[in-house]
């Protein structure tokens, strides 16, 4: 039988998903780079508003601002929901916490504020990971320093952290703790299977937006941090 989820709390729920497909879609990437530089970032390197190109664009204190700001988004509404409604009896979700982050997550990609276009949503999609599925996100962390210094291309990077974090959430699915209420179980507990399909298919629409990177990955255009270093070192050198 399904639980019928009373008209009060889903009303709650849905305006809680609105303010944080609101949240997601806030490009930081922009509006930081017009306040502290004055550069409209979609203008120069890949036009993308994502930490990637601000590094590249806005330098690298700027970048990595924007890259917590990102990460951050897809964190907020979870946690004040799950650490300070729910302790303080205030109101508790009646929906699974990941849908409050993939509503961040469809914001950065579709963000109001840019005619529904937006990021590559690799940062919020950390941070939804990050507080809901501690293991995953380490380990996709892993795989993005990885796969960043040793090949250069962030974008494989992200597709790496990606795949890390969609295979380790359908392992844990199988071999996870399971009943236990703990640090180890947040840390290695066992997902449920909608949370497994829904991770894979918010996976599989990272990896779509990143299909204009393979294409030029492929035609050798691709930025490569690794090949930029070597070539700024040269120049410093000359």
């Amino acid at each position: 039988m399904f639980n019928v989820i009373p008209a009060t709390d889903l009303s709650i729920a849905i305006i809680f998903l609105i303010i944080s497909y609101l949240i997601g879609s806030i490009p930081f990437g922009l509006v930081t780079g017009k306040i502290a530089c004055k550069t409209d970032i979609r203008q120069f390197g890949s036009k993308n508003i994502g930490t990637t190109n601000a590094i590249r664009v806005l330098g690298k204190k700027i970048g990595f601002t924007i890259f917590f700001c990102d990460v951050f988004k897809g964190m907020l509404i979870i946690l004040l929901i799950r650490n300070v409604l729910t302790p303080l009896n205030i109101w508790t979700s009646p929906i699974d916490y990941l849908y409050y982050g993939i509503a961040a997550i469809l914001g950065h990609c579709f963000s109001i504020f840019l005619n529904f276009k937006g990021g590559k949503a690799v940062a919020t999609s950390l941070g939804v990971i990050l507080v809901l599925c501690p293991l995953p996100a380490i380990l996709c962390l892993l795989a993005f320093g990885i796969v960043t210094y040793t090949i250069g291309y962030v974008s494989l990077a992200s597709t790496a952290a990606t795949l890390t974090v969609v295979i380790t959430c359908w392992i844990l699915h199988s071999f996870g703790l399971d009943g236990s209420v703990s640090f180890l179980h947040f840390l290695v507990g066992k997902p449920s299977l909608i949370t497994c399909i829904l991770v894979t298919i918010m996976g599989s629409l990272i990896i779509i937006k990143h299909i204009k990177n393979y294409i030029r990955i492929f035609k050798g255009t691709e930025y490569n941090f690794k090949k930029a270093k070597k070539l700024r070192k040269l120049e410093e050198h000359k």
